[in-house]
């Protein structure tokens, strides 16, 4: 399966569009409260695997605002669980993940850099409408309080953060949370160890005030790269436009220097303060709990809103079940992080976080002939896998599984299985207390110590390969219905099914 670039929607409206031509995206017209009542109507909707909302009556908001979840979520209907997430890369709805997961791949792998192409201000989308001064309202924005709980309405739960090194060498897009404080102020984790804080650092100690952009409603192929975690010092524009295999058209900033998606819904202009801080959170997580801290963090003063008409705000309200950032924060950076274990000559086929389990686990498949191809023991292999994930930025998660190729490592129920038969309870996990990393940085078994004083612990390697005493010989026969029976037996029974079950 190929993507064809043709059908990437090339907005976030496109998108909207498509996903409501496909029955994936329903739209509300009822009046509808920004304050929890969008949060519980999304919450519930992932829950239930319904349809994705677009709110185009939201109270408190100038006529004409929408807001919507993002869209990216699981669908109930069968056969097109993940139809959300092939439809913004262009694939048939009828796509599997891992199907999903190589086709987005080999598109990004066989496309080229094209330089951005600037437009004049007048035509771009993103600036039919432009509020300066006294204007600017951030309130006016159909943010949602998202849930009971939260210490502000999240105006950022599915936008792109652009910033730029002081020397322009590096323009980082990310996707953070945050908050409104009041009509022209924000606040939102801006970590140091996180590409977008790193920037940060370098423009406070020289002094200065960060110029920042934020991009509400950019397209998917722009927010997909926002979360896939680029190497240091690589832009994400340039993935993005390797997977469009083209040029995106750009536009600069009202007041910085900054170039954002021209086809972008809503544009946030400002800077992040230097030495200037608001109190930020709780915030209900993606790994489905309340995260109850409310921490300084960087204040983010906004000098201009530019908006298309009738522009939609997108939100992602994270909870207990699959949503669209759960998609987000686990679908996208695979790429990234099995390439880094390629260009360290392991024999690694490909890697994927299990959605179900929210960015915690890290499912690596291995070839096997793992051991004739590297010459390690089992212990080696762990630790070589180890450093390689968590000593970069990359290394998210704190568990990481390792798997033979029969398993898929989409599957939750091949992931468990394997899991479950496969991994000695001793001899088969390998922890590493010394490797400065926390893993995914809102788990919450991790101890108050490990996440704010050591940022280190909790990292473990769950090894579902054979024992060393195991190595090299013919493991067990496996039970499938693939591999365990005769091919014209195999043909007959499927053709029997397909005639009892019509």
């Amino acid at each position: 399966m190929k993507i064809n670039r043709d059908n990437i929607p090339k907005s976030y409206r496109e998108y909207v569009e498509a996903l409501i031509e496909s029955k994936q995206m329903i739209e509300i017209n009822d009046e509808v409260d920004w304050n929890l009542e969008m949060g519980a109507i999304c919450r519930y909707g992932s829950e239930k695997k319904y349809p994705a909302t677009i709110f185009n009556n939201v109270k408190g908001s100038p006529k004409g605002f929408r807001a919507a979840e993002l869209g990216m979520g699981k669908s109930q209907d069968n056969n097109k669980e993940w139809s959300r997430l092939a439809i913004a890369l262009g694939l048939p709805e009828t796509a599997q993940l891992m199907e999903i997961y190589h086709a987005y791949s080999e598109a990004i792998e066989s496309g080229e850099v094209h330089e951005p192409t600037v437009v004049a201000n007048d035509t771009a989308p993103c600036k039919e409408n432009i509020w300066l001064g006294d204007d600017i309202d951030l309130f006016k924005l159909p943010s949602p309080l998202c849930h009971d709980g939260d210490g502000g309405r999240y105006i950022q739960t599915a936008g792109v953060n652009i910033v730029q090194t002081p020397d322009g060498r590096w323009t980082n897009w990310s996707l953070n949370r945050a908050m409104i404080v009041n009509e022209t102020t924000m606040t939102g984790l801006w970590s140091p160890a996180q590409h977008n804080g790193m920037i940060h650092k370098m423009w406070s100690e020289a002094g200065k005030n960060t110029p920042w952009a934020l991009v509400l409603g950019a397209s998917p192929t722009a927010l997909a790269q926002s979360c896939a975690r680029a190497p240091d010092w690589v832009d994400e524009y340039d993935n993005a436009s390797r997977l469009l295999d083209a040029s995106i058209e750009m536009v600069k900033c009202e007041t910085n220097d900054l170039l954002v998606p021209a086809d972008s819904e809503i544009i946030i202009e400002g800077y992040i303060s230097k030495d200037e801080f608001e109190l930020e959170g709780p915030f209900g997580e993606v790994a489905g709990y309340m995260n109850e801290e409310r921490m300084l963090q960087p204040k983010q003063v906004v000098t201009a809103i530019t908006f298309r008409n009738n522009p939609i705000l997108p939100m992602c309200i994270p909870g207990a079940a699959i949503d669209s950032s759960v998609v987000l924060g686990s679908f996208f950076n695979a790429l990234d992080t099995v390439q880094i274990f390629k260009e360290s000559s392991l024999p690694v086929i490909d890697v994927f976080k299990p959605l179900e389990t929210h960015s915690h686990w890290l499912v690596v498949r291995v070839y096997n002939d793992w051991h004739k191809r590297t010459g390690y023991s089992v212990e080696q292999l762990m630790d070589k896998i180890a450093h390689t994930y968590w000593d970069q930025h990359l290394g998210t998660c704190g568990k990481l599984i390792v798997v033979g190729e029969d398993i898929d490592p989409s599957s939750i129920e091949d992931v468990v299985w394997a899991f479950a038969t496969r991994s000695h309870p001793m001899l088969g996990a390998f922890h590493y207390p010394d490797i400065k990393n926390i893993g995914t940085s809102i788990a919450i078994y991790n101890t108050q110590e490990e996440k704010l004083v050591s940022k280190q612990g909790g990292l473990v390697i769950y090894s579902c390969l054979e024992l060393q005493e195991k190595v090299a010989l013919d493991c067990k026969h496996i039970i499938k219905f693939d591999i365990h029976y005769p091919e014209p037996l195999r043909n007959k029974t499927r053709k029997s099914w397909e005639k009892w079950i019509k």
